[in-house]
This record gives C-alpha cells, sequence and structure tokens, in this order.
C-alpha cells in the first residue's frame, strides 16, 4: 500500500489521539495491579517523540508545492521561541523531554505545532467530517468509562478522584476540558441542523451527564458561557434554528436536575460543586486541583506573574515553573532535586507543589516568555477571526470547540491528552482559508 504524506499525517494523528491515552490508563492499571510502582515509569509522551519526524517529512514535503503564509511564519516564531526557551531554561533535560507527570516538554508541544501546520496545509471539508466524527468517539469513551467511574464501582474501574468522572484523562478537571470541548462542538452543530436529530440530542446528554460528573466548575460554567457565544454568533450569521434553542435548553435542565437527584439522593453523594457557586468563586477551582493551597487559582496566578517579571524574555523553559515557582521549599526545610528529569524531595514534610499556573495563557507565557507568547497568542486571535468570518458550516461548528477550550484554558492546564485536539481543530480552521 502506497504511504502518500496525507495517509502518514492521519496515521501518527491517529496515533497521537488513540495511543496516548491508552498508553495512560493502561500504566494505570498496571500500577493497581502493582505490577509497576508508579504509572508514569512509562511515558506516553514516547508518542510524540516518534511521530515528530514524520511530521516534520510531512511538512516539508508539502512545502515544495506552495509558498510560504503567514502561518508558516507564525509555526517558525513558535518553533524558534521554543528552541531559544530550552536553551536559555532553568533545567535544560525536562524543558526538552517535560516533567514526570505532565510531559509537555519541547518536543511534546513541537508536535501540536506540527500537527496544527499539517493539517492547516492538508485538511479539507472531509477531513473537518471525519475528525469531528473521531473526537465525538473518543469523548463517547471516555464518558461511558466515567458513568461506570461514578456509579458501578468495580476493581475493573479505576477510580482515582473518590465520585468525580475522570475518564481516560485521569483527572477530573483534564476530563472536562475533553469533553467541553467535544460537547460544545457538537451542540453547535445540533444547533444549526433544521432536521430532527435523535443521536445528537442523545450525544449532548451523555456528554453533559459527563461534565456534572467530572464536578469541575471551570470546564462546566465555560460550556454555559459557550452556549450563550454559540447563540449569538450562529444569530449573527442567520445559521441557528430556533427550536433547537429551546430543545436544548430543556435537555440541559432536565437531565442536570435528574442527574443531581441521583447523586444526591440515590448515591448519597455529599460532594457537590458545582451546587454552591459562592465557595468555588471565593475558592475559585482549587478543590479538583491537584495543588492546594493557600486562596487557590488566584494566588498561583500572582506569583506566576512574579516569575514571568523574572524571566520575562525567554521564560523558565517547558515544565520549569515548579523550579522557579515560590513553593514553600526553603521554609520548612525542604531540599528538591531533580534526578534524570524527576523532581524529588529530599527531606522534610509533604506539601503540595505548584508546578503548573493553572492558566495556560500565563503558563505559556512563564514557560517561553514573551517571544514564545507572542506568535502563541497572535496563532489564537487569527484562528478566532477567520473562523468567525467564515461562512461554513463546518468552521462554524469547529469554532465552537475553539472556543470552549480557549475559555477554559483561562483556569485550567494543557495536558497531552487533551491539548492534540485543540491543535487539530486549529490547523481544521484554518485550512478553510485554502481548502474550503
Amino acid at each position: 500500500m502506497k504511504f502518500d504524506d496525507k495517509k502518514i499525517l492521519n496515521i501518527f494523528t491517529l496515533c497521537i489521539l488513540i495511543v496516548i491515552p491508552i498508553t495512560k490508563m493502561i500504566a494505570f492499571y498496571l500500577e493497581q495491579y502493582k505490577i509497576i510502582r508508579n504509572y508514569d515509569s512509562i511515558n506516553p509522551s514516547m508518542v510524540f517523540w516518534i511521530s515528530i519526524p514524520f511530521l516534520i517529512y510531512v511538512y516539508v514535503k508539502n512545502l515544495r508545492k506552495r509558498k510560504l503564509d503567514k502561518f508558516d511564519y507564525i509555526f517558525y516564531g513558535l518553533v524558534l521561541a521554543g528552541i531559544m526557551s530550552v536553551i536559555f531554561s532553568i533545567y535544560k533535560p525536562v524543558a526538552l523531554i517535560g516533567k514526570a507527570t505532565r510531559h509537555e516538554g519541547f518536543l511534546s508541544v513541537l508536535a501540536y505545532y506540527l500537527l496544527f501546520i499539517n493539517w492547516k496545509n492538508l485538511g479539507t471539508k472531509s477531513d473537518i467530517k471525519k475528525y469531528i466524527k473521531i473526537f465525538t468517539i473518543i469523548a463517547i469513551v471516555n464518558s461511558i468509562y466515567g458513568i461506570f467511574q461514578v456509579y458501578f464501582p468495580s476493581n475493573l474501574i479505576i477510580r482515582r478522584h473518590n465520585v468525580s468522572a475522570t475518564g481516560f484523562c485521569g483527572h477530573p478537571n483534564f476530563f472536562g476540558s475533553l469533553i467541553v470541548t467535544i460537547i460544545s462542538i457538537i451542540t453547535g452543530s445540533f444547533l444549526i441542523e433544521n432536521k430532527k436529530n435523535i443521536e445528537k440530542i442523545l450525544l449532548i446528554c451523555l456528554l453533559f451527564i459527563s461534565l456534572i460528573n467530572a464536578q469541575s466548575t471551570g470546564p462546566f460554567i465555560t460550556y454555559v458561557i459557550t452556549i450563550i457565544f454559540i447563540i449569538t454568533y450562529l444569530c449573527i450569521k442567520k445559521k441557528i434554528v430556533l427550536k433547537n434553542i429551546f430543545i436544548l435548553l430543556i435537555l440541559l435542565v432536565s437531565t442536570y436536575i435528574a442527574v443531581y437527584s441521583v447523586n444526591r439522593y440515590i448515591y448519597k453523594y455529599n460532594r457537590c460543586e458545582l451546587c454552591d457557586v459562592k465557595n468555588n468563586i471565593e475558592n475559585y477551582g482549587i478543590s479538583t486541583s491537584t495543588v492546594k493551597i493557600a486562596n487557590g487559582r488566584i494566588d498561583i496566578w500572582k506569583n506566576t506573574i512574579g516569575v514571568i517579571k523574572k524571566y520575562p524574555i525567554f521564560g523558565v523553559g517547558f515544565d520549569n515553573l515548579v523550579l522557579a515557582y515560590p513553593n514553600p521549599n526553603r521554609d520548612l526545610g525542604v531540599v528538591l532535586t531533580i534526578e534524570n528529569g524527576v523532581l524529588k524531595k529530599l527531606s522534610g514534610p509533604s506539601y503540595p507543589v505548584v508546578d503548573n499556573a493553572h492558566n495556560v495563557y500565563l503558563n505559556t507565557l512563564a514557560s517561553t516568555g514573551i517571544i514564545g507568547f507572542i506568535p502563541y497568542i497572535l496563532l489564537c486571535l487569527l484562528t478566532f477571526i477567520i473562523g468567525l468570518k467564515s461562512k461554513e458550516n463546518l468552521i462554524m461548528i469547529l469554532l465552537c470547540g475553539f472556543v470552549a477550550y480557549s475559555i477554559q484554558a483561562f483556569a485550567n492546564i494543557s495536558v497531552i491528552t487533551v491539548a492534540p485536539i485543540y491543535y487539530i481543530i486549529i490547523g481544521l480552521i484554518l485550512s478553510s482559508k485554502n481548502k474550503i
């Protein structure tokens, strides 16, 4: 069978989307059954490392057939900024291959960039349809597993966060990022269609149940904001079907009431993060985070800004924020060291360590400095503008997912199980510039 550049791109895109989360889940099971000591001893980012040469080959081969455009220059800016960030990083091995558990070193991020630029150059209308289906299948599989995590406790089902659903993502916040991105795409598609679509109604119901059971405030609030955006955007575009708005609202309200009632009165789950918005505003987002200190994310953001002021040009390096952030290691007599790219605590009491800004934009600025943040934010803004201007239904639908991920990114973390979807969406939206 002949492998052209498009087939190579599809193969390695699917490997990144499917093999990485499956690898993480296999590692979780191996740890649970004590076959390995730590799930992170299996590094899923190796899928990125293997994919990079092939993705570079696809880009270079396609480059011969066309002229450079502004997105090529943004791509070069991102790559160059990433290389400079590694060179000037606090700890270069971590900046290159990533920190334990996070794995978002330069090589992983380079794979993200290659996904966006290749799909921008090679994406077509049929590709958009195909990858919307693939994203949907990924969300369905995660959602079904999440339902088993919450309602069917078993030794065969891994529950890493009490009664919160995590799917194959390993954490409720990351699961929420995935679900809110895909449910927003499906919601946009549902509101545009003039025909009855029971399949999409059931999909929205399933994914909304998952979003509720993730018990992650940020993605839930993001979905509410995104619905408002989608309705406003499609009304301006004159693409919306009014009756579908009412169907959607009735579906979401009734689903929320049903899930809340089942969780509270049948399963006796006392934890309901979404029930008390006031508490979550005062202590925003910290209760479902791996980092639980002080006043939550607001303090983390303030301290991260302090780090940015010290490393404004090139940043601290990918996954190096933990080394520059004012973690309370000195006052408690704790000594931190890095062995083989893994952060270890040599002495002192146990305490939570902040290793991420819990804001994708701040974290990007802290990691790569101004030289990396400018091309990144320029890429996001251009993608948003092109999506807004598009008259194609498929691009509008993808824009809904792009907006959802972009909003939740203000209070969440970029992770290797979800971020590739975001960059593929960016590439497919930008492909409309030339292909659709």
